[in-house]
């Protein structure tokens, strides 16, 4: 944000293709923000909900009315698909994919658009986005156990273990005794995250007779989950109950 009077409302994977959520900015650019909801959820032309839902997200943060704010920029970015399991008849299953797009949207006060001399907004740089996933350093003895011990973690949709799975990115056992795991799911609107963690938790501090003191999971959502992530042990072990694709 470059001056106190732009609002920029940020969505990482926005679930439309990049090249419809750039069209829908295109249409709705110098409309009030009550305008631009209106024509992306019920046309004239092509409608984009999601886009729609996003500014509605920075009416919120803003507290001024939809008449108030005016669209005056933002810009779409292919996104990370958003990879789901899709259950199919006799016990098979496959994977979905859904296309998404990081979207940058910026508003301002009706009653400053079009002023001679003001500042505009920057364009989004990649270094504004956020970091990816820490890159694992060498594990030591107690994270190694740990990490084995995380085989016992089963995803109860999947039916394998989360380290085969792809789920597990990093282990970290700090001096006190106490773990960090970064960790991912399939999405971040994955419902599991409190499965895992209970999960996780009769493990490391019920099943392994004090393997460490504590134990926190740091989710990391960036980059997405992929089939590429798993394991050939998980390969086979999806095969053995039915997925066909991965």
């Amino acid at each position: 944000m470059t001056t106190a009077a732009v609002l920029t409302v940020h969505e990482q994977q926005l679930r439309v293709p990049a090249a419809e959520a750039r069209a829908a900015l295109e249409s709705v650019r110098g409309l009030a923000a009550i305008q631009a909801v209106a024509k992306l959820r019920l046309g004239p032309g092509r409608t984009c909900e999601p886009l729609a839902r996003l500014i509605d997200k920075a009416l919120a943060r803003a507290g001024l009315g939809p008449e108030q704010l005016v669209v005056v920029g933002g810009e779409a970015r292919e996104g990370e698909d958003i990879v789901r399991v899709r259950r199919k008849a006799h016990g098979k299953a496959d994977w979905i994919s859904s296309p998404t797009s990081d979207v940058r949207l910026s508003l301002e006060p009706a009653g400053l658009h079009g002023l001679p001399g003001k500042l505009a907004p920057e364009p989004a740089r990649l270094e504004d986005l956020p970091p990816t996933a820490p890159k694992p350093g060498p594990p030591d003895a107690r994270a190694r156990a740990v990490r084995e011990a995380l085989y016992e973690v089963i995803d109860p949709d999947l039916g394998v273990n989360i380290v085969d799975l792809g789920f597990v990115r990093h282990v970290q056992v700090d001096d006190d005794g106490a773990a960090a795991i970064t960790m991912t799911l399939t999405s971040a609107a994955c419902p599991l995250t409190r499965v895992m963690e209970d999960q996780i938790r009769t493990v490391l501090l019920e099943g392994t007779g004090g393997l460490v003191r504590d134990f926190r999971i740091e989710w990391s959502w960036l980059p997405a989950w992929r089939p590429a992530d798993i394991s050939e042990d998980g390969r086979e072990q999806l095969r053995a109950i039915g997925f066909t694709h991965f």
